[in-house]
């Protein structure tokens, strides 16, 4: 449980960094009733573009950036924002207090579509008291066997809400922020149990609803390029290796014991996963493994037989070797 948190805690430190395609986004914004001194403007999958501005209520922000994929843009820490190449989006905030009240888009067709509704669950899930954050929910002492129940609930609801505009949006947008959603409730949905067992000294039976093993069935991974993009979905892989081999255990009867040393985690993300999958488990894995100064003459070894071996995504070597360095 502790391997599958380290992942989730780790995995959004990195970013991608690739030549642009020279087609301007243009992102402006008005911001009232704001507390704070400045207004952030962070870009998750692309270095060197973040914008800060001093906070005037009211004053008009505008600037423009170079992106070559889709990219995610947090505003002020909790407004998420989709961009592809050439958008033009201008984002509205009032802001109540501590918290946003109101968050209106309007510009690029698409780019007002998408947004729109991923405001719209961002509102149902504040309308649910439901919370993504496991420490949060850990200290609010939200009920394992609720959690899981309001989780299925609101992957459904959340994905029918998205499917409201998939007619609307470029597929691989789609497929990004499916992988968002999927990525963040579908590791919450697995690893909560583990987490409130351990935090409410409960027993791990106790955490788990009858459904929880066949939750699910019938669920296969995307291997595309637009779902692999986001960090959320990359980070699922870990755990969701973790929540099969686990079931496999608990269907032989059997308690099942994660592997111990870095070696053994390895070669069990290389047996689980194969093609697209294994490159970005494996690089997801190995950055962690860094990020958190585990043995590094082990984490050398493994991560030239990985660029050797199963190495497909070029901006995942040069990632690793950065931070090799």
């Amino acid at each position: 449980m502790k391997y599958i948190l380290l992942i989730i805690c780790l995995c959004g430190l990195f970013s991608f960094t690739v030549e642009a395609k020279g087609r301007p986004t243009v992102i402006t914004a008005e911001i009232s009733g704001y507390l704070r001194d400045k207004v952030h403007f962070d870009f998750l999958e692309k270095e060197g573009i973040n914008m800060e501005f001093p906070y005037k209520d009211g004053q008009l922000m505008e600037f423009s950036v170079e992106l070559d994929d889709i990219t995610t843009m947090i505003l002020n820490t909790f407004i998420e924002v989709y961009l592809q190449p050439g958008d033009s989006i201008h984002v509205k905030v009032t802001y109540n207090g501590r918290s946003y009240d109101k968050v209106e888009f309007s510009g690029t067709p698409a780019a007002v579509a998408v947004n729109s509704k991923l405001h719209e669950k961002e509102l149902l899930q504040r309308e649910r008291g439901y919370k993504t954050n496991i420490p949060a929910m850990l200290v609010t002492l939200v009920d394992a066997k609720k959690f899981h129940e309001a989780t299925l609930m609101e992957w459904k609801d959340e994905v029918e809400i998205l499917n409201q505009v998939k007619d609307q949006i470029d597929p691989r947008v789609y497929n990004m922020v499916l992988s968002g959603i999927e990525g963040t409730l579908l590791t919450n949905l697995i690893t909560y149990p583990y987490a409130s067992s351990s935090y409410h000294k409960k027993k791990l039976e106790d955490c788990m609803t009858p459904d929880y093993w066949t939750a699910l069935d019938g669920y296969k991974l995307r291997d595309d390029e637009a779902s692999l993009r986001s960090r959320a979905y990359m980070c699922l892989l870990a755990p969701y290796k973790e929540y099969v081999r686990g079931k496999e255990a608990h269907a032989a009867g059997k308690e099942y014991k994660p592997a111990d040393s870095l070696e053994e985690q390895y070669r069990d993300f290389v047996s689980f996963y194969d093609g697209k999958l294994r490159d970005t488990a494996l690089f997801v894995f190995l950055y962690d493994s860094i990020a958190a100064n585990k043995d590094f003459d082990v984490i050398e070894k493994l991560v030239k037989d990985y660029l050797k071996k199963y190495n497909k995504v070029k901006e995942y070597k040069k990632i690793l070797n950065q931070v090799m360095q």
